[in-house]
C-alpha cells in the first residue's frame, strides 16, 4: 500500500526522525531495519520500538503514523486503475506492512473498496517473511495472485513463492505491465 496505493517513501520517516534528533540517518536505520517487523505485527509498541532503535532519546512515539499522515498521499491513478480492475472483473486487495497506530488513520471509504485486505498487524505476519506469502496463497487459493509492491526484496520473496510480481516504479509503467499481462483497456 505505502509505496504504490500511497504515495509513501521510508526517507521522510528517516528525515523527520533525523530533524527531530539532530542525528543521521545512517546511525540508526540499520537498527530501524533489523525491529520494523517486530512493530508491524504488533510484537512491540510503537514506543518500544523506538526504545530499542534510539535508547532513552525522547521522540515523539507515535511519529511514524504522524508522519504518515502529513507526508503520504493517496494516488488517484493507481487507486482508479485498481477500480478499473474491479470492474472488469477482477478482485483487487491490499497486502501492506503497517503499524496499529497507522492502520487506525486510513481512510475506510477507499479500503472498502477492496475485496481482499490484510494488514500485518492484524494477521502477525509481515513481509518479506515467506509465511506472510503462504497464509495470502492459502487464504486465496482460489485466485491467481499477482503482487504489486514499491520493494524489490518482497518482490523477490513473492516470487520465490510463486507469486507473479511486478516491482512498483511509477503510475504508467504499472498500466502498461498490467495491460500487457491481463490485457484489460487502461
Amino acid at each position: 500500500m505505502g509505496g504504490v496505493l500511497l504515495q509513501w517513501k521510508d526517507k521522510w520517516l528517516f528525515d523527520e526522525v533525523t530533524s527531530q534528533l539532530d542525528i543521521p540517518s545512517h546511525e540508526f536505520k540499520d537498527v530501524f531495519d533489523a525491529h520494523i517487523s517486530e512493530l508491524f505485527v504488533g510484537k512491540i509498541s510503537e514506543q518500544e520500538f523506538w526504545q530499542k532503535i534510539i535508547g532513552g532519546t525522547k521522540i515523539i512515539p507515535d511519529i511514524i503514523s504522524q508522519t504518515f499522515q502529513k507526508r503520504s498521499i493517496l494516488d488517484y491513478n493507481v487507486l482508479d486503475l485498481a477500480r478499473s480492475m474491479k470492474k472488469h472483473g477482477f478482485d483487487i486487495g491490499i497486502l501492506s506492512n503497517i503499524t496499529p497506530e497507522t492502520r487506525k488513520i486510513l481512510p475506510k471509504q477507499w479500503i472498502e473498496e477492496f475485496d481482499h485486505v490484510f494488514f500485518s498487524d492484524q494477521i502477525k505476519l509481515a513481509k518479506p517473511d515467506p509465511e506472510i506469502f503462504s497464509y495470502v496463497k492459502e487464504r486465496l487459493s482460489e485466485y491467481e495472485i499477482l503482487f504489486i509492491d514499491d520493494k524489490q526484496e518482497n518482490v523477490d520473496a513473492a516470487n520465490r513463492h510463486g507469486i507473479q510480481s511486478i516491482l512498483f516504479e511509477e503510475y504508467n509503467s504499472l498500466r502498461d505491465e498490467l495491460t500487457k499481462r491481463i490485457l484489460i483497456a487502461p
